[in-house]
């Protein structure tokens, strides 16, 4: 870290590396630029990128544009902007078309003319700062300097185009000439013979000379006066843009293209039309980093810097860009297999050799360059170049129909051929093939490579080892998972051995053991197409890209391998903290790379790639860090030196700052922290989102802090800062508790006074409440025992509350008995049930039997007197118990019921109503007028449903009643008449009372009474 803190910013492009093989990022109006020309371009000491425009000013922080217009910033006085000029003191000074502004402290002011009347809209065409710090202005009325921040009018041509401070001499550019100002007066120097009308629009003094950009040309001013330069196409085109960088390049922009010059001469060019130029560029300026920034007529602007790479591709003469293999003859000449044939590349450019048409296929999938000849490997079969003329040894044509994946020649004069259909091998003009038959599952061999003494084969479907002529899987017991798809192999000169695999892993031999290398051990995910070893590296090339990792982290033992420091440096996908951007690599097989003199090359998808492993220096200077706004309630506040004062209701904020590098924004590392609130740093996961929210915050002191580290990982040691208090509501400041807590004093010692009464008054209440609850509670507790003495469906009583009910009535009756001997009374117990009441249900439903049930309790209920029950006893019976009547009456409520009963039009919701009947049992209590037979009324019910039964039995609608002779055993006689109520009868043990089609032939007794 120290070493890159020290090293000095990279240069924009090295005096040796051409524009073309530059990395070059591009901004428009898609990603947020106001407009699509960029005329002129600064960074100011903070680190921003100004760019102005023909629709305003517009300040880059390498993620987002703010643009600037007089409807957003009225300072400004016009909305094109044809120069800025970022001042030593840190101001930026913005010149458009209507006049000059300053930007500084976070805000625009307006420069306007100090003879505004004379002067009231100068049309800026130039800014220059001289070394002693004055603001000098080229303007259509000439030359201004800047005084108190007005512009004063200075001798000089007009219009005053260009301007160029040097030494106490200010040259100026102007039309037809160019003007030299010193203390010893002007000396007007004119352009050549014919160039009278063109614009000076650029001065420079580069390589010795001054050089001035005009609309005829690129001239420089000799001892005979001005030149014409006569190198660059079209001689006498405008020149749009001229800047010197800190390279001593000479940049020079045209309507042809963009060229470079050094010592006095053009060593590039590069026209518009070429695949990697940056068109039409009319304004160059170098950042901090040593970045190249572009400005373009059409096409925005760019930033270009030199990268590791360089790109052999279409722009060099390549026929085309999908490149398969490479290799490097023993003259020194690299020859190139693409999609369609194979070409030389040799100067930085290409030539055609092979057309693909000519070839088995136009794949030249793999190349071995040899003195003589070139093999040629396709997807079908292998053909050799000698003088120019193709042709295929008839000894190999076995190989026709299989993809040629390396060609390995060997001390011995033979060649090995991994194939699609297995391994082949040449020698002594015979070939032999070793695929299933020599025990290997898949014959798609992809790779080979001899170590120690062994070959060893990397297929699709694992590691092998050839032992003679038969193929034996290799490294299973040592870790290596079964089927591994091989696209790799290199034996390290310690003697280990690394291949590569297509599940995107590294895998080490050391130590009898596999190790894999992963994202999980700390290296890049790619599926390896090239590996070696060069300057205590292991370097990877893949589908992903290139990648390296240092060969002394690499495992030694069997010991389970600790973390790695991989790192990729090329990237397709252009990934954070993937190094630059590109192409990379083609191919699984051989001949897909070399690495020479520290120069990686290869095969790509656009081109060839070479990458320099000296040339990787990684970006030194660590970002700036700004707060740029604190934003409270819709209002965005600018931090300055003092802590913001925020309003009590400002406890929902949103932070805006930003990382001022360029390089590549995208993997900045930067983290944030609420000091006062959050007790770590929080790392912000996307380096592109430069805002954080927190919400309900409450009032104090708080410090809001960024920190962060460029894409090389250096981190700025100081993070920006910005201090601000958000005030309290009168209820959290400390005011406010002591006026509470002397309330609380009040309101307790208030308490304590009253203390007694209260205890008296709550007292008081609380019998009174007592007392409530407690008939609340009866009352509840009768409305849950009537509501589970009640049947619900018929609102009749049920079976508890006649069991609870007749005990009481039954002891009440006795002692009225005792008392008066008075025997004559009775009480009876009457069972009914309804007539086939189940064919009902059947017949009319559930709904219609339920509606049946509630109006036979209706009218049961219409023949009952105050203080008779009437209860529904189960299904279809209903239970009756009468008060005492004389029993002369008892027998009359037999035939009532029935006739009452039959007499009612049972309405089920039909249009016509239902006729039914029942049949009633009775039982009389007492059964004998002697006060010693006690009988309880269990027994009278089920004397009552002895009765019911017999009904049932004798044809259903009447009525019956046993009475037991006093000789009866009560208890027995209960049980027995469900069984044989006949014999009872016969026996003289009971008598029958009842309708007259139930009683049997011998029956005499029937009720006398009329209903």
């Amino acid at each position: 870290m120290l070493a890159l803190l020290a090293c000095a910013p990279a240069l924009a492009l090295p005096p040796d590396k051409a524009f073309t093989h530059a990395v070059v990022d591009r901004w428009s109006i898609q990603d947020g630029l106001p407009q699509i020309s960029a005329h002129t371009l600064a960074q100011d000491r903070t680190g921003y990128v100004w760019v102005g425009t023909q629709s305003g000013l517009a300040r880059f922080d390498g993620v987002r544009f703010v643009t600037y217009t007089p409807k957003e910033a009225p300072a400004l006085p016009g909305i094109w902007v044809r120069t800025l000029l970022a001042g030593r003191d840190g101001r930026l000074w913005i010149g458009t078309y209507k006049g000059l502004a300053v930007h500084a402290d976070g805000e625009f002011r307006p420069v306007p003319a100090q003879a505004a009347a004379r002067y009231p809209a100068l049309d800026i065409f130039t800014l220059a700062e001289t070394a002693d710090g004055r603001i000098l202005a080229g303007t259509s009325e000439g030359v201004f300097t800047v005084v108190r921040e007005r512009l004063v009018a200075v001798s000089g041509p007009n219009p005053a185009l260009a301007l160029l401070p040097e030494n106490g001499t200010l040259w100026i550019g102007t039309t037809g000439a160019v003007v030299r100002r010193s203390a010893g007066g002007e000396m007007r120097l004119p352009l050549p013979t014919g160039a009278e009308t063109a614009a000076v629009t650029r001065l420079v003094r580069a390589h010795g000379r001054l050089w001035a950009a005009t609309s005829q040309g690129l001239m420089w001013l000799g001892q005979d006066g001005w030149q014409r330069v006569a190198e660059l196409p079209l001689g006498r085109t405008p020149i749009t843009a001229l800047f010197l960088d800190r390279g001593d390049n000479l940049w020079v922009g045209s309507n042809p293209g963009l060229g470079r010059w050094r010592d006095g001469r053009q060593v590039e060019f590069v026209a518009d039309s070429h695949p990697r130029a940056f068109p039409q560029v009319i304004a160059l300026m170098e950042d901090r980093e040593g970045s190249l920034w572009l400005g373009s007529q059409i096409h925005g602007m760019a930033r270009v810097w030199s990268g590791w790479t360089r790109r052999y591709s279409v722009g060099e003469g390549l026929h085309d860009a999908v490149v398969w293999s490479l290799s490097r003859g023993p003259d020194g000449r690299l020859w190139v297999g693409t999609n369609s044939g194979v070409s030389l590349l040799e100067n930085g450019r290409y030539t055609l050799q092979v057309p693909g048409d000519a070839l088995p296929h136009p794949h030249a999938y793999n190349l071995l360059a040899e003195s003589d000849r070139l093999w040629i490997g396709t997807r079908r079969g292998l053909v050799v170049w000698r003088d120019g003329r193709l042709s295929t040894p008839p000894e190999l044509r076995p190989m026709a129909a299989a993809q040629i994946n390396g060609i390995v020649p060997v001390q011995d004069g033979s060649v090995w051929f991994p194939t699609t259909e297995g391994l082949f091998h040449l020698r002594d003009g015979r070939l032999t093939r070793y695929a299933q038959e020599a025990g290997l599952p898949d014959p798609r061999v992809r790779v080979i490579a001899f170590h120690r003494g062994r070959l060893l084969l990397g297929t699709q479907s694992g590691l092998f080892e050839l032992r003679d002529g038969h193929a034996v899987e290799v490294g299973r017991e040592q870790g290596l998972p079964p089927g591994l798809d091989i696209s790799a192999l290199q034996p390290l000169r310690d003697g280990r051995l690394v291949l590569g695999s297509l599940d995107e892993q590294l895998w080490v031999e050391a130590g009898g053991h596999w190790h894999a290398l992963g994202p999980a051990q700390g290296m890049p995910s790619n599926a390896p197409f090239f590996i070696a070893e060069h300057d205590g590296w292991l370097w990877v090339a893949g589908i992903r890209g290139i990648a390296r990792v240092p060969l002394a982290d690499l495992p030694r033992s069997a010991a389970p391998v600790r973390r790695v420091r991989g790192e990729m440096l090329l990237n397709e996908r252009g990934d954070p903290n993937a190094g630059q951007q590109g192409y990379c690599c083609n191919g699984a097989g051989m001949s897909k790379g070399f690495l020479r003199e520290g120069v990686l090359w290869l095969p790509s998808r656009d081109g060839v790639v070479a990458m320099d492993t000296m040339e990787i220096r990684k970006n030194p200077l660590p970002p700036p860090l700004l707060v740029e706004a604190v934003v409270a309630g819709g209002e965005r506040l600018v931090p300055a030196g003092r802590p913001l004062q925020l309003p009590a209701g400002a406890r929902d904020l949103a932070f805006e700052f930003t990382a001022l590098s360029f390089q590549d924004p995208r993997s900045l590392q930067l983290q944030y922290r609420l000091d006062g609130y959050d007790r770590d740093w929080q790392p912000l996961p996307d380096a592109r989102r430069r805002s954080v929210n927190y919400t309900n915050l409450p009032p104090g002191d708080y410090v809001f802090e960024v920190r962060g580290a460029n894409n090389a990982g250096v981190w700025n040691p100081a993070p920006a800062q910005a201090a601000f208090r958000i005030q309290p509501y009168f209820h959290e400041t400390a005011l406010f508790r002591l006026l509470l807590a002397g309330v609380a004093a009040t309101l307790l010692y208030a308490a304590w006074r009253r203390q007694q009464l209260r205890h008296a008054r709550q007292a008081a209440l609380l019998e009174a409440e007592v007392r409530a609850r407690t008939q609340e509670l009866h009352a509840a507790n009768e409305r849950l025992e009537n509501a589970s003495q009640t049947d619900p469906l018929t609102g009749l009583r049920n079976r508890r509350y006649l069991a609870n009910q007749i005990p009481a009535d039954f002891a009440y009756y006795e002692r009225e008995q005792r008392r008066s001997g008075n025997y004559e009374q009775v009480m009876v117990f009457a069972l009914v049930d309804i007539d086939r009441f189940k064919a009902v249900n059947d017949m009319y439903g559930h709904g219609a039997g339920d509606r049946v049930l509630q109006q036979a309790g209706q009218v049961l209920s219409s023949l009952v007197r105050g203080g008779d029950y009437i209860a529904r006893w189960g299904g279809e019976e209903f239970l009756l118990v009468f008060r005492p009547m004389p029993s002369r009456h008892a027998l009359i409520l037999g035939e009532r019921l029935c006739s009452a009963f039959a007499a009612h039009p049972f309405d089920i919701g039909g249009n016509q109503p239902l006729w039914l009947t029942c049949s009633v049992g009775l039982s009389e209590y007492p059964l004998f007028r002697d006060p010693g037979q006690h009988v309880g009324w269990e027994q009278m019910v089920a004397l009552a449903d002895a009765a019911l039964y017999w009904v049932k039995q004798h044809g259903r609608n009447g009525w019956a009643a046993f009475r037991p002779t006093p000789q009866a055993d009560v208890a027995r006689l209960v049980r027995e008449l469900h069984q044989n109520a006949a014999q009872l009868l016969a026996e003289g043990r009971v008598r029958l009372v009842g309708s007259p089609h139930v009683l049997p032939p011998q029956a005499t007794e029937t009720t006398e009474a009329t209903p």
